[in-house]
């Protein structure tokens, strides 16, 4: 894989995803979310490949990433010219699947069944935190900016 030169919005969804993750504040995130972070991004990898990749960048062999060496390992996995309008257009077409009849949101069910068919490995607690993050007002449900903040970091 080749080093991808990253935007400034890639920078920012990086940083989201990593922020998303390091849910203590810590500037660090757990090498064992990596896997997932690179699912989201689209590339699933072996356990082997993902352990080679780890070990690559966990410099200090902490166990844990620290953002600029989730970045340099990251950047082999973005897409060179990932299209922002593209990317939210897909994701709209996700999300209209499951808001069937145009109310401008979904049940926060259905948003937990569109993650678990992302990433079957995400813990049934971790969705709750999920959920409970992006659906702050207690609703019951997702609309689609807070749907795009989940699946882009944005």
């Amino acid at each position: 894989m080749e080093k991808v030169e990253l935007s400034k919005d890639q920078l920012k969804v990086l940083k989201e995803a990593f922020d998303a993750f390091d849910k203590d504040k810590t500037g660090s995130i757990p090498t064992d979310v990596v896997g997932t972070i690179l699912e989201l991004l689209g590339h699933t990898l072996s356990e082997e490949e993902l352990e080679d990749v780890i070990d690559e960048y966990d410099e200090d062999e902490s166990g844990q990433l620290e953002f600029n060496e989730f970045v340099q390992l990251a950047s082999n996995y973005v897409e060179p010219e990932e299209d922002y309008d593209a990317l939210r257009k897909e994701l709209r077409e996700v999300f209209m699947m499951y808001d069937k009849e145009a109310k401008g949101f979904i049940p926060v069910d259905s948003f937990k069944q569109i993650l678990r068919e992302l990433d079957g490995a995400v813990p049934e607690e971790e969705l709750d935190d999920i959920v409970d993050e992006i659906d702050a007002d207690g609703s019951g449900t997702v609309d689609f900016e807070e749907f795009m903040e989940v699946m882009t970091g944005e």
